[in-house]
């Protein structure tokens, strides 16, 4: 996302202060365990890769070095992490409106608990956050949300291992989304996920195997003109996915990807009397890089195929690309260039989706062991098939994190989104300035 028109200055904030600097690899990787977080969980972490949609939402606290991470509370095999956070947000344009824009200040206060395994193999992890946000002004912005999850690791040898996940999610959609129906309060829904995959290796060739499902549920909410009726919305998404990954030199492998899903409508007939389920499929391959802590990263390119149930839908097909690298051109510097074009559901009136393609640059970068900066530019395009509206929007943010002592921090950030349409009143220029106070044990 291209930063828009707007320069943003971010302030110095503070944040842990650690209590010691180099440590050697053999302490690290001690304190990592120590952290409920094994030596090979930290080398997974660090070879993630932030997809586009995701980039935004990492937090530099989150990716402090172990020596400054909390200590927690020791529970045997376990270790009980809570956090606490208070922001203080000011955002510009409260309904994401082209005209007569309107400004609050929004506090939000968010109780955290993580609890991690401490297990030489294996991995069990829970989290549960609260959030609630209150609007200063416009009263009936305010939200309370709710995240909670629970996973698992199962290790079956060295290389090979089986993987769980299930979330659930009670969250307000953001009023400049494309499906926002314009209610009296925000529309919350409901998401709940499970996540299961199994990987194997075989010589230079790895198999990854995953299922997943997500059941999607919305609300209704007023408006002044009735009711939206957002319960048609509810649907149960299903996706079967195999990778394989051949190394044929050091540092470099050959990627081949399939996906297939199904997406199901609780409702067989809509408010348009219409039937949105649908199935579709997906076919990739490309180029994997692991060149030590040099470049990281996946690129992939092929083809996607969405077909709907109602031939009153058109059906989605083009050209599949996602690109993800992790570039540490030094040790205090981290650069994630991402790229992908995909087909997203949505269920604006006679639309049967959204192609969005999606580019962004992340900058993190460790001004000392305890304070980082960071910003996020990116550009993203949505299509609708079916409909006429067409988007583009601007993205940018500034961070910089602070770390005092290994319970509380500081951050703070500004950032920037501005939506363009071929409709009027479809954009909107969004700005943001906020400062947060955390505190962890």
């Amino acid at each position: 996302m291209l930063i828009p028109r707007l320069v943003a200055i971010l302030a110095v904030v503070l944040g842990l202060l650690v209590p010691r600097l180099g440590l050697a690899e053999t302490e690290a990787e001690a304190d990592a365990k120590a952290a409920g977080r094994t030596p090979d969980a930290v080398k997974k972490q660090e070879k993630e890769l932030l997809p586009p949609k995701d980039v935004l939402e990492k937090s530099n606290a989150a990716q402090a070095p172990d020596a400054y991470q909390p200590k927690g509370v020791d529970l045997g095999l376990f270790l009980l992490l809570p956090k606490l956070e208070v922001d203080e947000t000011w955002l510009s344009n409260v309904f994401a409106t082209q005209y007569d824009a309107v400004s609050d200040y929004i506090t939000a206060i968010r109780p955290e608990i993580a609890l991690n395994s401490r297990m030489e193999r294996h991995s069990v992890t829970a989290l549960t956050r609260l959030e609630r946000k209150e609007f200063r002004r416009y009263k009936k912005e305010s939200v309370t949300n709710g995240f909670a999850q629970l996973s698992g690791r199962y290790d079956i040898g060295e290389r090979d291992n089986l993987n769980a996940m299930i979330s659930y999610v009670r969250d307000n959609e953001d009023r400049g989304s494309p499906d926002n129906s314009g209610g009296n309060i925000p529309t919350e829904y409901h998401y709940l996920t499970f996540n299961g995959s199994g990987a194997m290796v075989t010589g230079q060739l790895t198999s990854v195997l995953g299922v997943t499902v997500v059941n999607r549920d919305w609300e209704d909410v007023g408006k002044s003109t009735g009711v939206a009726a957002n319960h048609f919305r509810n649907r149960t998404e299903y996706e079967q996915k195999l990778r394989e990954s051949y190394e044929f030199r050091p540092g470099y492998s050959a990627l081949l990807e399939g996906v297939l899903n199904q997406r199901v409508y609780q409702h067989k007939r809509d408010g348009a009397d219409t039937d949105r389920d649908s199935m579709g499929w997906r076919a990739s391959s490309g180029l994997g890089v692991d060149l030590s802590d040099l470049v990281r990263g996946d690129f992939l390119l092929g083809y996607f195929r969405q077909d709907y149930a109602d031939g009153r839908y058109r059906d989605s097909h083009g050209p599949f690309v996602k690109a993800s690298f992790n570039w540490t051109p030094t040790r205090l510097t981290t650069i994630v260039p991402t790229l992908e074009r995909s087909v997203e559901e949505s269920t604006a009136t006679g639309v049967s989706s959204l192609v969005r393609t999606a580019a962004t640059v992340m900058v993190r970068h460790e001004l000392m062991r305890n304070w980082f900066i960071g910003g996020v530019a990116g550009y993203a395009m949505e299509n609708q098939i079916g409909g006429s509206i067409k988007t583009k929007t601007h993205n940018g943010l500034l961070r910089s994190t602070y770390l005092f002592t290994p319970n509380f921090y500081l951050e703070g950030e500004v950032g920037t989104r501005h939506k363009l349409s071929n409709t009027d009143g479809g954009g909107f220029v969004q700005n943001t300035a906020m400062f947060r106070l955390g505190a962890q044990y």
